[in-house]
């Protein structure tokens, strides 16, 4: 199953579902960006989700405003179905992410 993320925000509504696909996903106001966040808070290369063999991680690409997880700025962090990510006035929620068990998606 791939992993699948809700974006909230007070700038858009309703929240928007999207399915991550396997390999990278760029994040950022860069018209580009798979995950694009169009706020000026937020880098045209803000970061990226990468999905590989049932692992979901978030890494931030250096951005002025970093990338939150549960609260805490972090560089590169593995995220599970529950987890929140934050970056501006965006609101991630992981819906589903990295495979618990021995057996991840291939």
């Amino acid at each position: 199953m791939l992993p699948e993320i809700l974006v909230r925000s007070d700038l858009q509504s309703p929240p928007r579902a999207i399915q991550l696909e396997r390999g990278c996903t760029g994040i950022g106001r860069g018209r580009s960006s798979g995950v694009f966040l169009s706020d000026p808070s937020i880098s045209r290369d803000h970061g990226a989700f990468s999905y590989y063999i049932g692992l979901l991680m978030v890494e931030d690409h250096d951005s002025t405003n970093g990338i939150f997880v549960n609260g805490q700025r972090v560089k590169r962090q593995v995220l599970y179905a529950g987890d929140q990510v934050s970056m501006g006035p965006f609101e991630i929620v992981v819906k589903s992410g990295s495979v618990r068990s021995a057996q991840a998606d291939n």
